[in-house]
């Protein structure tokens, strides 16, 4: 495995997940009061999915909505993005993630946010903390298609244009195994953020080229 920082500084361009390397957007058990939310706005469709009555994730009701009630989709998701907007507002920092956004910024290495949450909501969060002027744009939920949402690569490929970097010349740094899965579908280079030990194990066996366990070991 590649060293971490290495691959995050030969980087031409960085494309930088939200919810986790900079911000826990949604730490429980405000995930689960979200994820009600939008299961009451399915219900307000008439709806009761059971694959759905227990999960914390609220992405995943949005795409099992598009999957499978269009009509109720676009309620799920003012549902969600209001609730996502509303915790961008109070959400603190990932330790380090602030230093490192300014570090790269500083060093001239574009930096896109990638994110299934909404850019409202990364975009109410920079902006809260005066970092809007640092990154170079961001890429957040296509309205009505979350099937193009993460590990689709939809929204990498429209970083990596608002970046003008090829995709082998850019680093996506993420949390999750669709961050994995869509750097290497893309044919960009995976960092994981391993925020606890389960967290990169499966990093790890999901293929990431790189891991660390704080954004805070990425500053120079």
């Amino acid at each position: 495995m590649t060293d971490a920082r290495t691959l995050l500084w030969s980087a031409r361009a960085v494309l930088l997940d939200f919810d986790g390397p900079v911000t826990p957007l949604m730490p429980a058990p405000l995930n689960m009061q979200i994820a009600d939310a939008a299961r009451a706005a399915l219900a307000r469709h008439g709806i009761d999915p059971d694959e759905m009555r227990e999960t914390s994730d609220h992405l995943a009701i949005i795409r099992w909505a598009g999957a499978h009630a269009p009509d109720a989709l676009p309620a799920v998701e003012a549902i969600c993005t209001d609730a996502e907007v509303e915790a961008a507002r109070t959400s603190q920092p990932t330790e380090g993630a602030h230093e490192l956004i300014t570090a790269l910024d500083e060093a001239g290495v574009p930096i896109v946010i990638v994110t299934n949450n909404s850019a409202d909501a990364a975009s109410t969060y920079l902006d809260r903390f005066d970092l809007a002027g640092r990154i170079r744009g961001i890429v957040g939920r296509p309205e009505g298609r979350p099937d193009l949402l993460k590990p689709d690569t939809h929204m990498v490929k429209k970083a990596l244009r608002i970046a003008r970097v090829e995709a082998g010349d850019a680093t996506l740094v993420g949390d999750s195994v669709s961050d994995v899965q869509v750097a290497h579908a893309a044919g960009a280079r995976s960092l994981g953020y391993a925020k606890n030990p389960r967290r990169g194990a499966e990093l790890a066996a999901a293929g990431a080229d790189a891991l660390t366990e704080t954004m805070a070991a990425m500053v120079p």
